[in-house]
């Protein structure tokens, strides 16, 4: 009986460490709550995938056509890769808690933005505050500066 009760509590303590990252699922950005000059009608789907996570953000574009960033990260942080032609070809990211994490996309190895990402204790809203880099990004790509991003969960 009191190897039963030291495994449940045992496994009471190690699953929550087990479950899906709090961020895996589809967002849909809040415009009117949101900051920037590419502000529009965007989605963000989050998948876990074993030890990677993969993220496609879609969006339109000032022309028209749609923009699709995709890009893996490993769950627990590190190096990560990116999948589809954006203006970065670099990313990793950082893991402060359940919660929390940061983003550092590069091109040619250089910082170009970087995203720190703030769940609610709810889990129904996500916060991004991104730090576009001046000089960073290809004429024509975001624009420098700092906005701010407000994602729902759908």
């Amino acid at each position: 009986m009191r190897k039963t009760l030291l495994v449940l509590a045992f496994l009471a303590l190690a699953l929550p460490s087990f479950a899906a990252d709090k961020f895996v699922g589809s967002w849909k950005l809040n415009t009117h709550k949101s900051t920037g000059p590419e502000v529009t009608d965007a989605a963000l789907v989050a998948v876990d995938d074993g030890d990677m996570q993969t993220i496609t953000v879609t969006g339109p574009q000032p022309d028209g056509t749609q923009a699709i960033t995709k890009f893996s990260i490993p769950m627990k942080a590190g190096e990560g890769k990116i999948i589809n032609a954006t203006p970065f070809n670099g990313v990793t990211v950082k893991t402060y808690s359940a919660n929390t994490e940061d983003f550092m996309f590069t091109v040619d190895g250089k910082p170009a933005m970087h995203i720190h990402s703030v769940l609610s204790s709810d889990g129904k809203t996500m916060t991004t505050t991104r730090r576009v880099i001046s000089g960073s990004m290809k004429p024509g790509s975001m624009k420098p500066g700092k906005y701010v991003d407000v994602w729902e969960r759908q």
